[in-house]
């Protein structure tokens, strides 16, 4: 099976160059991402899906993480309507629907997550919410609830995740590739205090920089782990820069910052929340070098970071200082709202449609029509409050179990979990993201899932688990 190979450990370096081939090869024609795509699913899916129904689910959850990752690149590439522009979120409800065909509800807080969300299909108070609006919005939340009903403490080995998270890089890397191709000369880059769509790809710059987040927590995660993801660790190192550069370029922050405080998690959580501690010595070493190396690598980015910063003529800092070309005239201060893009602005418009519509909210997908003439049709960018403008009282419910009670039930599950930095750091970068990107890709989904899975060390175990 080609997606068991490429997610193995051998070969790691072939392909890897093989995915810079993809990245490069996308930017000529879309027909390089589209055939790869395809080919992978045909060869894969039945097999996988053999698996599962036999409670086996780590190929499944391999082929489905692989090709959710090119989601940001089928974007870019412009695949449709080969690949839908949302491929994400049509391969997510493609996840849930199989996975409760299969395996049945074993966790009812994910049910109840997806009955909520029903209603707000039923009515739109804007009169503009078509099926794109619906894509856009809907279909991610309702499949998270979907996909927890059956995979929540679903057992894999902590060597499958390894692999499913090697697999998502890839897809980063594929992205990552693209870009630097589509770059102009940076030279030729007129760098504004504002996201840089010369820098993306022309794709949106939040998303990209999301993606690009993604990538470089990843890459340090190899590192951290001694994965060695691209075949070698020196690569691995540039590669982690690679990201961290091209990143900070896109001038769109929150993707960044949310990649930075998920490796702050694994450098600097403690190894373990057990009260027995065992080996003391060998976790003390452990912890030390883990600090250290971690320290190095932030000092790497902090030097990235200068470098980007003295070749956008030092816009760089202003941009994450929250300047803009008016503030920095005087004829704007640099205000909350101002730093965060108007997110903020966003947030309490949505808020202010749910005090107006408390019990039903305005219908999915219609609140950014109901904002005031600033904001009107701008998409969602705070998860949040979007369910609650949209939802009303379900969206505060639903709210509720993803923001809170399931995080609080991984949390609980993993106390004693040496693996729960990683489950932790997933975790925290899914739930972050959605207050910069809402669920517009598929980062926010995708990783709330997989720290909702049990790790086992054990390389034979594979059962069901039952909570």
């Amino acid at each position: 099976m080609i997606i068991e190979q490429i997610a193995s450990n051998r070969h790691n370096f072939f392909w890897t160059l093989a995915h810079i081939a993809l990245g490069f090869f996308s930017t000529l024609n879309p027909f390089a991402l589209i055939i790869w795509f395809y080919l992978l699913l045909t060869i894969n899916i039945i097999k996988s899906i053999n698996l599962l129904s036999k409670k086996h689910s780590a190929l499944f959850l391999k082929l489905f993480s692989y090709l959710i990752s090119f989601e940001i690149l089928d974007r870019m590439a412009k695949t449709s309507p080969f690949l839908p522009f949302e491929l994400g979120k049509y391969l997510l409800l493609t996840i849930g629907v199989i996975g409760i065909f299969l395996l049945g509800v074993r966790f009812v807080n994910g049910i109840i997550m997806v009955i909520i969300l029903i209603p707000a299909l039923l009515y739109d108070y804007s009169g503009l919410v078509v099926f794109n609006d619906i894509i856009n919005n809907f279909f991610a939340p309702f499949s998270v609830g979907l996909i927890l009903a059956f995979v929540y403490r679903l057992s894999i080995t902590k060597s499958d995740l390894d692999q499913i998270l090697k697999l998502i890089w890839l897809g980063c890397l594929a992205t990552l590739i693209y870009l630097v191709v589509k770059t102009p000369d940076l030279k030729d880059i007129q760098f504004e205090l504002r996201a840089n769509f010369e820098t993306t790809g022309g794709a949106a710059p939040n998303q990209i920089s999301t993606i690009l987040g993604l990538g470089m927590f990843l890459s340090f995660y190899s590192l951290h782990n001694r994965l060695k993801f691209s075949g070698n660790r020196i690569f691995d190192i540039i590669l982690f820069l690679g990201f961290t550069f091209q990143g900070l370029l896109s001038f769109s922050r929150g993707g960044m910052l949310v990649g930075g405080l998920s490796i702050l998690i694994l450098i600097y959580l403690p190894n373990s929340f057990s009260r027995i501690v065992k080996n003391r010595e060998i976790k003390q070493q452990n912890s030390k070098k883990t600090i250290l190396f971690g320290s190095i690598a932030l000092l790497a980015i902090y030097g990235v970071f200068q470098i980007a910063d003295r070749v956008t003529g030092g816009k760089l800092i202003l941009r994450y200082q929250g300047e803009t070309a008016g503030t920095l005239s005087g004829s704007k201060e640099v205000t909350v709202d101002h730093f965060v893009t108007g997110r903020l602005s966003i947030f309490e418009q949505d808020i202010d449609l749910w005090l107006d519509y408390f019990i039903t909210g305005v219908g999915a997908g219609a609140s950014r029509f109901l904002r005031d003439a600033e904001r009107v049709g701008v998409s969602p960018h705070v998860e949040l409050s979007r369910l609650l403008a949209e939802h009303g009282l379900m969206g505060l419910i639903y709210a509720y179990f993803f923001f809170f009670r399931v995080p609080l039930q991984i949390y609980r599950a993993n106390q004693n979990n040496d693996n729960r930095k990683i489950i932790l750091a997933l975790l925290v970068l899914a739930i972050f993201t959605t207050f910069h990107a809402a669920m517009r890709t598929f980062v926010t989904p995708l990783l709330f899932i997989l720290s909702s899975l049990k790790i086992s060390e054990s390389p034979t175990r594979r059962i069901l688990n039952k909570i």
